[in-house]
């Protein structure tokens, strides 16, 4: 159980390495489908559901952001494996988890694998107000009309960056989640990661990128090429922001090469 008594559920498959896969928001679990087999062969795979995902209870603590409950979370779930360290991989907001979880416990973390972390606060002026924009956007849809209308501001973005209208099914199945949506945004925008964190990081790094991502995604990773050119940064031409689900054949071989041998 987590510090404030929420009972924290996760999987577990395979033999090997400790590998934990966090998954971003609105995803859960389902999100490393298609890692599962590949990387189950090498490793002990531990998929956590983020509070709310997955049927899991949605209650967050007063302290909810990924710095202080999000990395307590991830703490309790290696406790309870008996893990002093593992390899962390990370997608998009669990990429800012995993991101966290490193910086303040580098000993805990072998290798380190974010594909596409939504690190806001690297992003330019200019992309950053656009974000806080929606931010306030999706937080004033909560205020005024409820949670369920955030969640529509939030998946109408995302249906328009895929080139698709809205799946009236998606936002009806997701619709308990809700409640998630604007906390879970607030603390994306005011996750206060700086470059000075990106040059601190200790653990071994594997980022990856698709080109056909969201549009601020390529200033997030023009940050990380800046600030750690030592990095192996791998952008998959075609793939979008779920890079690991649409190019499994070359992502995870990748990732399984990097955990094993250490090179890109």
């Amino acid at each position: 159980k987590a510090k404030d008594g929420i009972e924290l559920q996760y999987e577990v498959l395979g033999e090997g390495p400790a590998v934990v896969l966090l998954h971003g928001g609105l995803v859960g679990r389902s999100a490393f489908a298609r890692m599962r087999q590949d990387l189950a062969r090498k490793f002990t795979m531990i998929l956590p559901s983020s509070r709310g995902h997955d049927g899991t209870e949605l209650v967050l603590p007063a302290d909810y952001s990924f710095e202080t409950s999000e990395v307590s979370d991830l703490s309790t779930i290696l406790k309870a494996e008996k893990l002093e360290s593992v390899h962390l991989v990370g997608h998009s907001s669990g990429g800012c988890t995993a991101f966290a979880f490193a910086k303040k416990h580098p000993e805990k973390v072998n290798r380190l694998i974010l594909i596409e972390p939504t690190l806001a606060n690297l992003l330019p002026p200019a992309e950053l107000n656009a974000f806080a924009k929606f931010t306030q956007e999706v937080v004033n849809a909560e205020k005024n009309y409820g949670a369920k209308a955030a969640l529509r501001v939030v998946m109408d973005w995302l249906s328009s960056e895929d080139g698709r209208d809205l799946d009236e099914s998606a936002l009806d199945r997701l619709a308990p989640m809700a409640p998630f949506v604007g906390p879970h945004w607030k603390i994306l925008l005011n996750n206060p990661v700086t470059p000075q964190d990106l040059e601190a990081l200790k653990p071994p790094t594997q980022l990856f990128y698709g080109s056909a991502s969201f549009d601020f995604e390529p200033a997030i990773a023009a940050a990380w090429k800046k600030y750690r050119p030592d990095l192996p940064l791998i952008t998959i031409e075609g793939a979008g922001h779920n890079v690991h689900h649409d190019r499994p054949d070359i992502v995870n071989p990748s990732i399984i090469n990097f955990l094993t041998t250490g090179k890109s």
